[in-house]
């Protein structure tokens, strides 16, 4: 970046249960959000913000696993043809790239990415599921909030034609409910005596 400027710092949310609240001059609560896991939070604690700008981003397709501490990370388990296989990326900025995809795998091999600190030491590890994405590389450098992997959302429910027709039999169906609500039978003005 050559404008000049002070590069805006972001923040990833490392904790399953975050929020983030927007307070006015005099500390009250004015809105309150849920930040998911993963998520990019683009203002600071303190920070003065506008109405509708972006305070943090999230992708909702992908369940992000990121590193809880920085360090170097080292593969564990994560043999081509074994536990990963090979497969490009077909969208966005790293399209064409090839990235290794955690497959099912059975066996005492169990692949991980381990976090080493400067002295070799464990910092952190991670058990990768299967169709995880890894997304860093071994030996490579990194720092806390790093995404070492991601795996896609499934998707939930029925996904053809029928998955919808229960709700669509619900709507149309003419049952007389169980406690019926008292309804006017002729037009008027109501009077409360009492």
């Amino acid at each position: 970046d050559n404008t000049g400027e002070t590069p805006v710092k972001r923040f990833v949310a490392l904790k399953r249960n975050g929020e983030i609240a927007v307070l006015d001059a005099k500390g009250r609560e004015l809105e309150k959000h849920k930040v998911p896991y993963g998520s990019v939070i683009h203002v600071g604690h303190g920070a003065k913000v506008k109405p509708r700008e972006q305070l943090v981003s999230w992708d909702p397709h992908i369940t992000p696993i990121l590193a809880e501490k920085g360090g170097i990370v080292r593969y564990e388990d994560i043999e081509e043809g074994e536990t990963v296989r090979v497969e490009e990326e077909r969208k966005g900025a790293e399209a064409g790239q090839a990235k290794l995809v955690v497959i099912e795998h059975k066996g005492e091999r169990h692949p991980r990415i381990t976090i080493e600190g400067a002295d070799g030491k464990i910092q952190d590890f991670h058990y990768l599921p299967a169709k995880a994405r890894i997304e860093v590389k071994n030996g490579q450098k990194i720092e806390a909030g790093t995404m070492l992997a991601r795996q896609p959302k499934e998707a939930g429910g029925t996904m053809d034609i029928t998955g919808g027709l229960p709700r669509v039999t619900e709507i149309f169906e003419a049952r007389k409910p169980k406690d019926p609500a008292v309804l006017a039978e002729i037009s008027g003005t109501v009077e409360l005596r009492s």
